[in-house]
């Protein structure tokens, strides 16, 4: 398209604002935008304003209040202090030009929201904004401020004022406390607005007064256009009041006095809705403003037969917006007075204001789709229990008010539980995913309210809801499973919040013990597929009771198995499988061969999920582990091995058929087994510590010297080949050292706990997938640390050797920070029981390269890299108590070291690092103070060099750096606290709002 030439001639101007209402391209109504805005912003943008103003056309009048605005926030330093009133006096002459004419509100609001920019530009000269502007409209003209010193009170001028006059007085004060909200008020500099708006209080509400006072005889008389305008602005006024009592403690004493008259035109068909805002507004963020009286008008209005007739339009299933507004207003103000509310239940007003929320509960239709309302209440129902569960503890809580509120929260329970049912296969296939979603964040919202409600009515609640459960069963094949899942789903809600009473377990025995699982598994019995999903979901989340209760595991586990063959159940009944199997291991080894049986049912099927796999594997696993003796194990778990051997067997095929995507998802899904299947067979948490029993140092155990070695030499042997045949690959390699990993967390030998020179030679052979490999390397040495393990110090410097390898390749640490990273972490968990192959390693230049590489670490960009580094260093200085070889190289190596150490501290903490990190940085040196007497001598010479570490630090700030580290001896919050200082005078004092 071809560029727009800059306007020629005024009319030229006037030629391009036609064209942006005119349909165009978006392109080509932005570069006339730019055009424009660059006219706007010329030397004659202030002469460009006043002609289009001139003219008749709205949207060209509309253009040059815009441009009077752009001028005012691009060039208002130009204005002279002289020019200034005559600025003003311009701006409000236009202003009342536009009112004689009649001009539409558009353009009207357009030069009120320009005359706000005017005040917060020049703030100081139109202090008195709203009163002069309010003279300046009641005489029809503009004029400077002393001109109208001795005019009439306000009151009195706004009597006789125009509605349009009215209405731009109120747009403008309306604007002005909005825009003046969003200034930066924290800044000291722009206090004096707060103080501004405070000073133009007693106006503002005068005019406001004028706007919504009610006459007493024909309120129907006055403009609904001024009273709306006169409710807005008031709005804008509690608004930024809320939060200026609270930021700045200032006054607004006059305003309150407004709200009765505010609540007053609720009952007013005309001025309902900005009326409604209004008080919502007040209620929810100004509750202050709300005098006792207020709050008796408010009740009165709401209880009285206008207001009845509201709410019986609204629980009728009205979806005209002010019958939802109604809804809110009287929610927020149950919500607000909720304990008055609660202590005046039994009060005719009190009565008819819960009568009133209940029946919010029963509008007809599914929320959010057809009831809009139901989903509002859920903040006014917690705070009832929050104050009824606050109340308990009180010297009143046998005052009977507690426990008739107590059952209107078990009422309200009921009329949720009725709102969260499923609808219909047919009602759900009109629904959008929108739609859906809303309903299913509607039913999350119910199962927090009813975990909420158990808190406070406890097992009542609970008992309730499996009477519910129960009593549709006795129906048998004609059970209401809709009344059922609401019920399981609400029970599901509060498996987390049950804990092991008799009571509780005798209502589970009641809710398991029924015909539920026998009716489930029925082929004949037409159950809703999302009842399905919930019973699978609450047999898992109630695993703790089936191992207390162990007489139920088998019909649940039935149904459960039966599930995880339909697609859309399979994932959620694996998961209960799962949870079941890990809680009541030792109960199921019974049925071990079963649930073997069972899985090579559902792992023929051409149609088994991947996950559920998975899960049915580690939960077959966490029966295995339970198993008496590890000769026990060795059947069930081979044939485990044997599914997952079957699995990777057919990715052959299909890489000889050209598959290679195909092939490689199936050796994921292995190799992710085989995890799962390691995962079930390590020990439990829980599991009881032999504290006799001998250390298991060595590694002849039956998993590598006995029978069972040949199943841990396959498990070995598939995880090579599944690499190979994918030539490494890097997913492949990430989810094989996974594998590895499962057996790191075990303290006695086991399948998965693998021969050290296993893995390091796997680890090894793949190193080109460097930063998996550290990171595994850095577990297993990290597992071979502790006490009783065995030593690896061969395999370590084997990890040694090529993490010295590495860091010849990368050289300078920045150009490779994650993999420096994990180089620096690897090294420090060497630290832990391996530091003789650290300090002896050789040869010795090679060495050096590491440590050299350690201290470049410390100075990269990456704070991660940094505080590894800072963390390798605190460690390494720290090293005491070696034995007398080992002590005496870590001595020679730090003494090697310091100086060049000391300097990238210094250069650190003198403002190279963040601010963030100057606690890491500062630990290294607090260690060195504490265990090396020439560290002084070292810090002295660090920071010798004049302008090191910056210029904004002189030799006496050095000098005074040095003494008060070293006088504080590693004292760790004093030596931070220096360290930041120093930070903050390299930086320059600029930064000191950071610290």
């Amino acid at each position: 398209m071809a560029a727009i030439p800059p306007p020629a001639s005024l009319d030229d101007v006037v030629s391009l604002i036609h064209r942006l209402y005119q349909p165009s391209s978006p392109e080509e109504l932005s570069r006339i935008q730019d055009v424009l805005q660059e006219v706007q912003r010329s030397p004659s943008g202030w002469q460009l304003a006043d002609y289009l103003l001139e003219r008749q056309d709205q949207h060209v009048r509309f253009f040059g209040a815009l441009t009077f605005t752009v001028k005012l926030n691009s060039d208002w330093k130009s204005v002279s202090e002289d020019d200034v009133p005559v600025l003003c006096a311009k701006l409000i002459g236009w202003l009342v030009s536009l009112l004689n004419e009649n001009s539409p509100p558009l353009v009207v609001k357009k030069l009120c929201s320009t005359l706000v920019v005017f005040f917060i530009r020049f703030a100081d000269a139109w202090a008195d904004c709203i009163r002069h502007l309010i003279c300046c409209l009641a005489v029809g003209r503009a004029g400077p401020v002393e001109e109208f010193a001795e005019m009439p009170p306000s009151p009195r001028l706004l009597v006789s004022m125009k509605p349009n006059a009215k209405l731009a007085a109120l747009w403008f004060t309306a604007i002005l406390v909005e825009e003046v909200g969003k200034v930066d008020t924290k800044n000291i500099k722009n206090y004096h607005y707060c103080l501004k708006m405070q000073s133009n209080e007693p106006e503002a509400v005068e005019l406001i007064k004028s706007a919504i006072d009610m006459p007493g005889s024909a309120p129907e008389s006055v403009d609904p256009l001024v009273v709306e305008a006169g409710l807005k602005t008031f709005q804008a006024w509690v608004s930024y009041v809320a939060r200026a009592t609270i930021e700045f403690r200032l006054e607004f004493p006059l305003l309150r006095n407004l709200t009765q008259t505010a609540i007053n035109w609720l009952a007013h068909e005309s001025t309902f809705e900005p009326a409604c805002d209004v008080v919502i507004d007040v209620l929810s963020q100004s509750f202050s403003f709300i005098t006792a009286d207020d709050n008796l008008r408010l009740a009165t209005i709401l209880t009285s037969e206008w207001a009845v007739e509201r709410y019986e339009l609204l629980v009728t299933g009205d979806t005209d917006w002010g019958s939802i507004q109604f809804g809110r207003l009287l929610i927020t103000f149950a919500e607000a007075t909720v304990q008055k509310l609660a202590k005046s239940l039994h009060s005719p007003a009190g009565r008819a204001m819960f009568e009133m929320l209940h029946g919010m509960l029963k509008i007809p239709g599914y929320p959010p789709i057809e009831d809009e309302v139901s989903g509002t209440t859920f903040e006014f129902w917690g705070s009832l229990i929050e104050y009824l569960q606050d109340a308990d503890g009180e010297d009143d809580s046998d005052d009977p008010w507690i426990n008739d509120c107590q059952m209107e929260v078990k009422r309200a329970v009921e009329e949720f539980w009725r709102k969260i049912r499923i609808p219909t296969h047919q009602e759900l296939a009109m629904w959008g995913r929108d739609q859906k979603d809303g309903f299913m964040s509607y039913r999350k919202d119910v199962a927090d309210f009813v975990e909420a409600a158990y808190s406070l009515l406890g097992a009542g609640l609970f008992r309730q809801l499996v009477d519910q459960v129960t009593g549709a069963l006795a129906h048998g094949a004609n059970a209401s499973w809709e009344e059922i899942e609401a019920s399981l789903f609400c029970l599901n809600a509060l498996s987390d919040s049950v804990g092991e009473e008799p009571c509780e377990d005798r209502y589970l025995d009641q809710l398991f013990g029924s015909n539920l699982f026998s009716l489930l598994v029925d082929p004949g019995v037409d159950i809703p597929l999302k009842a399905r999903i919930t019973s699978v979901s609450i047999v898992g989340s109630y695993a703790s009771f089936f191992e207390r209760r162990p007489n139920h595991l088998p019909l649940a586990l039935n149904f459960l198995f039966t599930c995880i063959s339909t697609p859309v159940l399979a994932r959620n009944a694996s998961r209960s499988i799962s949870s079941l199997c890990s809680s009541c291991r030792s109960t199921l080894t019974t049925e071990l061969y079963a649930f073997l049986q069972q899985y090579e049912i559902f792992a023929s099927s051409p149609h088994a999920d991947d996950i559920a796999k998975e899960r049915v594997l580690c939960a077959i696993s966490f029966v295995i582990q339970a198993l008496p003796s590890e000769e026990q194990k060795l059947d069930p778990v081979s044939k485990l091995l044997g599914h997952v051997e079957k699995d990777a067997s057919k990715l052959l095929a299909l890489l000889q058929h050209a598959q290679p995507d195909e092939a490689k998802e199936i050796a994921l899904l292995s190799l992710r087994c085989l995890v799962a299947i390691g995962k079930g067979l390590q020990a439990p948490d829980d599991m009881p510590v032999d504290l006799e029993a001998s250390s298991t140092a060595s590694y002849s155990s039956y998993w590598q010297a006995s029978e069972g070695a040949p199943l841990q030499a396959k498990i070995v042997e598939l995880v090579h080949m599944l690499c190979r045949a994918f030539q490494g690959d890097g997913e492949i390699v990430d989810s094989a050292c996974c594998v590895f990993r499962t057996g790191f967390a075990e303290t006695t030998p086991g399948l998965f706990v693998f021969r050290p020179e296993v893995i390091t030679e796997f680890l090894l052979e793949y190193r080109a997938r460097t930063e998996t490999v550290l990171a595994t390397a850095s577990t297993l040495v990290s597992s071979h640390s502790t006490d009783g393990s065995t030593e690896i110090s061969m395999q370590a410097r084997q990890f040694l050797d090529f993490v010295i390898d590495l860091i010849v390749q990368i050289g300078d640490p920045q150009n490779e920070p994650e993999i420096a990273q994990s180089i620096v972490e690897f090294v420090s968990r060497l630290l832990r029981r391996y530091v003789d192959v650290l300090v002896f390693y050789q040869p010795n230049d090679r060495l050096e390269t590491l440590f050299l590489f350690a201290l470049n670490s410390l100075v990269v960009r990456e704070t991660l890299v940094k505080k590894a580094a800072a963390n390798f260093w605190t460690q390494f200085l720290g090293l005491t108590d070696e034995s007398p070889e080992v002590q005496a190289a870590v001595d020679s190596i730090t003494a090697g070291c310091s100086p060049r150490l000391v300097e990238k501290l210094c250069w650190s903490l003198g403002g190279g690092c963040q601010r963030s990190e100057v606690d890491s940085i500062a630990e290294p040196l607090r260690k060195l103070v504490t265990r090396h007497v020439r560290c002084k001598s070292w810090l002295t010479e660090a920071l010798k060099p004049a302008g090191f570490p910056t210029a904004n630090v002189n030799e006496k700030d050095k000098r005074l750096f040095v003494e008060k580290i070293m006088c504080l001896r590693g004292k760790r919050q004093a030596t931070n606290q220096v360290a930041k200082e120093f930070w903050l005078k390299a930086r320059g004092t600029e930064f000191a709002y950071v610290s």
